[in-house]
């Protein structure tokens, strides 16, 4: 009986190791995709385009895309035979203007299929609405446990057109919340953070473009924070977004300044450690479309700081009682950038450390686009002379013409200018 239950857990165990040795073989002979953003959207087409970082045990695969108006797809594309990773595209027609469409990526060998993951995009509005306008949805970066920056794309606008983007974002596709709006005149990325989320959350988000043509959404994304749950205590460090225009001969630094476009501005933010030392400390500024970064970063009036603003500056560790002080330049986008009147761009500075967590603060730039009439080139006549402005000077030779005709003298006078030879 013992022999028996000795051989019975010898045959289990190896069945235990068979399956998993199998699945394990199974993994590596299969291909694999990962779905990414379409491209190239428009009212009636878009492309799709997929990832691929396994070809499977061949050396090669098949490719297909699925879509369709639901998660049901119903539409498949040209099946294609690949022999190489990387990315991989195909496009597509027929779509309706302005409708979500589902789509995923396939990969198939012998060994089996492999989907990626459910996407969607909105086609393009109709030609009615004028200027075609593409809006995409694209990654979020910089996800921490409390803040994420969302990024778009908006294309194919009319250069001449003010376009609005901003995004939708909550913890389900119905969103709830809203990103403020930026002005963008012609093609660009965008991009907004959001921050005092929760959490391990999964959030939902997508770009958004308004015109007159209508409201053009992008497609639906994710992300998810992470799961480090900490109790900071933000008052232990102190951040202070300023700006201030360097042509406008106010030097005052403010979290609200005037420019006009082209305009060069100083961006400043102060850190202020309080009562503790500050570790880890990261600091990032996340320019709008239209104000262009220019450079002259300094630190403390350190002009050779290493490191990069827009991408993270590693500061390290602010002592208890120690101020830094951050600076750079910035320009406004040229005026064909903007519609006529004023537009308000939000500078956002985010600062991420051990003891206080991810921290906001910003500066906001009004900026004024006005007609300008310029000097006219068209004589008034006038040459500051009191004989030859005068109107004295034209009536008195319409009193002696007068006279003279009248009084018979304009013959002798006539003789006289053209004697006789």
């Amino acid at each position: 009986m013992q022999n028996i239950k000795k051989i019975g857990s010898i045959t289990l165990l190896i069945a235990i190791l068979c399956f998993s040795l199998g699945t394990a073989v199974l993994a590596s002979t299969t291909p694999q995709i990962q779905t990414v953003a379409a491209s190239n959207i428009q009212n009636g087409s878009a492309t799709l385009n997929a990832n691929i970082s396994d070809l499977g045990a061949y050396g090669s695969a098949t490719f297909y895309f699925q879509w369709g108006t639901d998660a049901s797809y119903g539409n498949q594309t040209t099946s294609i035979t690949q022999g190489y990773i990387g990315f991989y595209n195909q496009p597509i027609s027929g779509l309706a203007p302005y409708a979500t469409y589902h789509y995923r990526a396939v990969a198939q060998n012998s060994y089996g299929t492999v989907y990626g993951q459910d996407m969607t995009f909105v086609s393009g509005q109709s030609a009615s609405y004028g200027a075609v306008v593409s809006v995409q949805t694209t990654y979020a970066t910089y996800i921490s446990n409390f803040q994420a920056t969302l990024n778009g794309t908006i294309s194919g606008n009319n250069s001449a057109a003010t376009n609005y983007v901003y995004f939708q974002w909550g913890t389900t596709t119905g969103y709830g919340t809203e990103t403020p709006q930026q002005s963008i005149g012609y093609a660009a990325n965008f991009m907004q953070n959001i921050a005092n989320i929760n959490a391990a959350t999964t959030y939902h988000y997508r770009a958004v473009a308004q015109g007159t043509y209508g409201t053009v959404y992008g497609q639906d994304m994710t992300f998810t924070t992470s799961g480090v749950t900490n109790s900071y205590n933000n008052s232990s460090l102190s951040v202070v977004k300023r700006a201030v225009n360097l042509g406008s001969g106010n030097l005052n630094w403010s979290s609200l300044v005037s420019a006009n476009p082209s305009d060069t501005l100083s961006f400043s933010i102060t850190l202020q450690a309080n009562g503790q030392d500050i570790h880890n400390v990261i600091v990032r500024d996340a320019l709008p479309v239209n104000i262009i970064y220019k450079g002259s970063l300094m630190v403390n009036s350190n002009s050779n700081y290493g490191g990069d603003i827009m991408s993270g500056l590693n500061i390290g560790t602010i002592y208890a009682g120690q101020s830094i002080v951050i600076s750079y330049q910035a320009q406004i986008a040229p005026a064909g950038s903007f519609s006529f009147g004023a537009t308000t761009l939000n500078n956002n500075a985010i600062v991420t450390s051990t003891e206080a967590g991810t921290q906001t603060s910003s500066a906001s730039v009004l900026v004024n686009k006005s007609l300008v009439y310029g000097a006219s080139t068209v004589s008034t006549g006038l040459t500051n002379n009191f004989l030859t402005d005068s109107f004295f000077l034209p009536l008195l030779i319409i009193i002696a013409g007068l006279w003279l005709y009248f009084s018979g003298n304009i013959y002798y006078f006539a003789s006289w200018i053209n004697p006789k030879k």
